[in-house]
Parts: structure tokens; sequence; C-alpha cells
């Protein structure tokens, strides 16, 4: 677990895990992408984003099969690919994840920053590169002192959040109208899929739970819950209020501005509604960043345990934090920030969280067979004809990851391409560790 006294701590319960898992996607899905979606799908987003649900719900399933059957840390990006399917695409899975992290931890930093500059009445600018090093170094500070401190500051935005997003859902109803409800498609119901598959990056990050699994309490109980309620909220968020959004103000003015939401607030809360769902975007863009930061390392830390990767970021703090790890996430974060090759990061994340998905539809496949006992042991099982499951996220996934474009592919490939090398050179130069390691899962140093 560590050396002396240093190890991992369990202190998360559903609360904390909710929070983290759901609390990374929120912000970016609502003030980021739903106004991008509504260009393809008008008025019907609130449908795109009920499609874009599924594939979710899927590896949800398929997620919670697998931390039912072990518990551990960096365990669905992991851990479970690695051990179940294959040591090279295993990697792969954790390399592409660990990017799929750093890249909204940057973007979440210099989106804060956008906000406060978006108040009314603000005559002083702040500057969004410098800000958003500032945010990062913050919340940095926070997660290197421990778990529940990072789990104490999650809840409240969490919980602040999900509450300005109800009030907003709830006092925008009444203003609903019927014309704009009912505008049809722009595209026809290829935009409403096209809108389906940019909204799947308001989504991306919802299983991330099962990458907890050594700082939960009750894991088998805590990430279960965790990951089903991590989609459930975001979901029933995201799909009344693009439904409200759009039935307040035509579809074409919500998709045009450049803070939708806000747009739509001030049509029934008047100049109060801009502030108001400001601040609700503070508390949804730092509860991504907070636990975007916290699940890196975490990632990082899990694909380090094997000693492919240099074994110094499997090393834990003196407040049971992979400290190391935590550092060079934040670091590359920074980079990112600073050298303004975020819009290029953004563009892989969705391809590299579909290819997470499908690794983990294939493990929950191939489990019975190359886990045998473990899978015995496991209350959940999708064998027989719930196979049907993880077989059809396969298909939704794939057929996804296939509608992201050529230039995600392509950038999505030399990422996992640079990660090959790290493989093949960290794994021949110490092969027989890394397969003794490997083979002799599950252990105690992972539980």
């Amino acid at each position: 677990m560590g050396n002396g006294e240093k190890h991992l701590r369990k202190e998360l319960g559903i609360l904390g895990v909710t929070a983290i898992t759901a609390g990374i996607v929120i912000g970016a899905g609502v003030f980021i992408v739903t106004g991008i979606a509504a260009k393809y799908a008008g008025a019907w987003t609130w449908v795109s984003y009920a499609i874009g649900a599924v594939p979710v719900i899927l590896v949800g399933l398929s997620t919670v099969m697998l931390n039912l059957m072990y518990p551990v840390e960096g365990g669905e990006s992991y851990v479970y690919p690695t051990r179940i399917v294959n040591n090279y695409a295993g990697f792969l899975s954790g390399w592409a994840m660990w990017l799929a992290l750093i890249g909204p931890v940057a973007i979440t930093a210099k989106a804060f920053i956008m906000y406060v500059n978006a108040l009314p009445g603000l005559e002083t600018k702040l500057n969004i590169v410098v800000g958003g090093v500032v945010v990062t170094i913050v919340f940095f500070m926070i997660n290197w002192i421990g778990i529940k401190t990072v789990k104490i500051i999650q809840n409240i935005l969490f919980l602040f959040m999900v509450g300005g997003l109800l009030i907003y859902i709830i006092l925008g109803l009444p203003h609903l109208n019927i014309e704009y409800i009912t505008m049809p498609s722009p595209k026809g119901f290829s935009g409403i899929w096209k809108g389906a598959s940019l909204l799947i990056f308001a989504y991306a990050g919802l299983t991330l739970a099962a990458d907890l699994g050594e700082e939960a309490k009750d894991p088998a109980k805590t990430i279960s819950w965790g990951i089903a309620l991590g989609i459930i909220i975001p979901a029933i968020l995201y799909i009344a209020s693009a439904f409200v959004s759009t039935g307040v103000i035509p579809w074409k003015e919500f998709a045009s501005s450049n803070a939708p939401y806000a747009t739509v607030a001030s049509k029934y809360m008047g100049a109060f509604g801009v502030t108001f769902i400001i601040v609700v975007a503070w508390a949804a863009i730092l509860s991504s960043h907070n636990a975007e930061q916290t699940v890196g390392a975490r990632i990082l830390f899990g694909t380090s345990r094997d000693k492919i990767l240099p074994k110094i970021f499997a090393s834990i703090n003196r407040f049971g934090v992979p400290g190391n790890a935590l550092i060079l996430t934040a670091a590359v974060a920074i980079f990112l920030i600073i050298s303004g090759t975020i819009q290029l990061v953004a563009e892989i994340v969705v391809a590299m969280f579909l290819y997470n998905w499908i690794i983990t539809h294939i493990a929950v496949l191939m489990a019975p067979k190359t886990q045998p006992e473990l899978f015995k042991n496991a209350p959940m099982k999708l064998n027989g004809w719930k196979a049907i499951f993880p077989i059809a996220g396969i298909i939704i996934s794939v057929a996804l990851l296939i509608y992201q474009g050529p230039k995600a592919l392509i950038y999505s490939a030399v990422w996992l391409a640079i990660g090959s090398i790290f493989y093949f050179v960290g794994y021949f130069s110490k092969k027989e560790e890394v397969d003794k390691l490997i083979n002799e899962w599950p252990r105690d140093r992972y539980y």
C-alpha cells in the first residue's frame, strides 16, 4: 500500500463518490457544449442528451460489475483492462484516460476565469492564462492535503451546483413556449444524432468512480451507488435544462449566445438571472476541475504500480495522496494552459473515453474466462442473455467513435502511439518483474 504509514485512506462515502464523478462533467456538459449541440439538434437538444445517456448507462452497468468483482484504485481505466483483456490494450486505456482528465483540468481552469470576466459590471478583466494557472495551483494544494479535504470541497460545490440548476429548471417551466418547443430540428434526425455524439463529452467521466476503489468506504456498495447516481443526476439535469432552455427562447438564439444559460435566465429572472447562473457555473466548473485533478492523479498512480511507468508516480505522500502523480497531472495541465494547445486536446477527449468504454465492455465479456474466481464471486454478472448489454455498448461506442471524425481519430492515434513507446520501453526493460506484478493480481497491495 505504501511505505510505512503512507497509504491511501478510505474517506469517501456515497455522496463523496457521487459528487466527484458527477461533478467531473456537469460543468462542461451544461455550460460549454449544450449550445454547440443546439446548432445541430435545435429544440430537440434534450433528445440528443437522452440518446447520449444510453451508451453511458451501458458502460455504467459494465463498470459496476467489474467493481463488484474487485474494487481497486485506477480500476476502470487501467487495472481491469490489463488483468482481464490484455496488458498492452489495458495500458493504453490508462494512458488515454489520463490525458482525457488532464485536458479538462486545463479547460475548466480557463473557463472559470472566462465566467468571472462575464460578471455584469466588472470593469477590470482577469488574464485568462494567469488566472487559469492560479486556479490549477489552488486546487492542486487542496488535493495535496488529502482526499478528505477534496471530499468536503467537492460536496459543497456539487450540492450548490445541483440546487442552482434545479432552480433554473423549475423557475423556467412556466415560461415555456410551445412554438419554440415544437420547432423542427434544423438537420432532421441526423442533426439530433450529431448532437448526441457531441454531448458524449458532457457524459464522459461518469464511470470514473471505479478509479477510487481503495479510497471508498465499503467500496462494493459505495462505488456502485456512486456510478448509478453519477449517471442519473447529470442525465436528468442535462435533459431537463436543455428542454427548458430551448423552450424559453428560440433554439437559434440559444445556440448563438456566448453564455446561453445566462441568456435564458435573463428572460425570466431579469438582470439577477445573469449573475445567478454565472455563480452556478462557477460551482459547476470548479467542481469539474477539482474532481478531474483528483481522478487524473489516481489514474496515473494506478497505471504506475506495475512499474511500466516510473515507480516514482506510485508513491504516496503523508496525507495519503499519490503526490508525484498529482504533481505531474497539474504540471501538464498548466503547460496546456500556457501553451494554448487545449483545443487540440479537447478534440480527442471524447475519443479517449470511447476507447476506454469499448475496452471496459470487452473486459466484462472476457471476465468469466480470464478471471473465473473473481467472476464467480461477483454478486452481479453480465453473462448469458445479459451479455447483450456490453455487446450493445461496444456497437454504440464504436459507432460514436467513428462519428468523431478523422481529425480527432488521427490525434488520438498519435497520443496512443506515444503511449505505446512508453509501454514497450518500460515493459521490456523489466519484463519479468512487470509480468510477475500483473500475473499475481489480485493481491493485498491492491486493496
